[in-house]
């Protein structure tokens, strides 16, 4: 690598790691405030804070890494052009096309890294997040219980106990009605809830007696017991905290290719067409660096209004880009286009105008920029 090419590397890396980190310091806040019921309850400590951000850190890159390497791009070249060093370079000899080496570099190191964010990381880090935030959830309930008060939050469960103690309470009443046709009553001097497996809370009850109701037979069962225990189920409660449940991107590309062949062979074209489009989404995001790498040299060598032009000229092409991904892709889910073609509409777009743009610039010498 040239003298050149280390310089500019330089010049484009320190905008393009700021704006990660800026970007992703956003992103990760809005994520955490639309959790807030759930992140900042009772239960959580600043450990379970941190495992949540870790986790969701790779999906979040995956929309922050282009727009901040268009971002440093632009910055890092227009900072040439603001000092004239890029008319410099062009009376020296050197083309401005020449510049466009070390975008492509970085982007092309970048979008190595995206694709298997985007792929495998990305799926892994989402389940994990699934699954801590539903631990989260049942601790929190489980620290919502109060002393001397009926706690009904979870669904056709009413609890009571008289005394609560460091997460273990006292004089203990359960009504289950989570089978209405055979309820449960429980009675116990001590118990504990605990998370379990499978999405559901289980109750520890110690020294108590329960009856049971059977309505079917007409029969009223009661026993004693010294320890006891109640899986009680919660789906409900964790489907309407947990943002993260059902999200298409935990799936890995086997698994979506997958559910492609499933549809295929139900006969369901619509939907496998759906699920081709998909994958090929996951792996169009990652690519828009490359195309982002080819606009960004011209953009920022025909600056004309400083640094403030660069940002704007950056936010109308990232929002034209998903504007015209959005439109490839629902072209393909629809059958417009072919389902490998939509996703990487606005990827072919952004590069061929990034060579025209190129093009021009190399063909105007010195005189492209402004």
């Amino acid at each position: 690598m040239s003298a050149l090419d280390r310089y500019l590397a330089r010049e484009v890396l320190l905008p393009f790691g700021a704006g990660l980190l800026f970007l992703t310091q956003i992103l990760l806040a809005t994520q955490l405030l639309a959790q807030g019921d759930v992140l900042f309850g009772a239960g959580v400590s600043l450990v379970d804070l941190a495992r949540v951000c870790v986790y969701l850190l790779p999906h979040l890159l995956g929309y922050v890494l282009p727009v901040a390497f268009l971002l440093g791009a632009v910055v890092g070249v227009g900072r040439l052009a603001e000092d004239r060093e890029l008319v410099a370079l062009s009376a020296a000899g050197i083309a401005p096309s020449r510049l466009v080496r070390v975008p492509l570099l970085v982007g092309a190191a970048a979008t190595a890294a995206a694709l298997v964010l985007s792929l495998q990381v990305e799926p892994a880090g989402l389940r994990a997040a699934r699954h801590q935030l539903d631990e989260l959830i049942k601790r929190n309930v489980t620290s919502e219980v109060r002393s001397g008060t009926f706690f009904e939050e979870i669904p056709d469960v009413t609890l009571y106990a008289e005394r609560v103690k460091n997460g273990g309470w006292n004089h203990v009443l359960i009504s289950d009605r989570t089978d209405p046709t055979a309820p449960l009553l429980a009675l116990a001097d001590a118990g504990r809830l605990e998370p379990g497996a499978g999405g559901t809370l289980e109750l520890r009850l110690t020294s108590g007696e329960a009856h049971r109701e059977e309505l079917s037979e007409g029969e009223y069962v009661t026993t004693r017991f010294r320890r006891g225990s109640i899986d009680v189920g919660v789906g409900q409660t964790l489907e309407e905290r947990n943002r993260l449940l059902g999200s298409p991107f935990e799936l890995t590309p086997r698994q979506i290719v997958g559910l492609a062949r499933q549809a295929e062979a139900a006969k369901n074209s619509d939907e496998a067409r759906r699920w081709r489009t998909f994958l090929h989404r996951r792996i169009a995001g990652p690519l828009a660096l490359l195309a982002f790498a080819l606009l960004a040299v011209p953009i920022a060598a025909s600056r004309r209004g400083g640094r403030a032009f660069g940002y704007v000229a950056t936010l109308l092409a990232v929002v034209a880009y998903y504007a015209v991904l959005r439109v490839g892709e629902g072209l393909s889910q629809r059958g417009a286009l072919p389902y490998w073609l939509g996703p990487e509409l606005a990827n072919l777009v952004f590069a061929a105008a990034g060579l025209a743009a190129i093009a021009l610039m190399n063909r105007r010498g010195a005189g492209a920029v402004r």
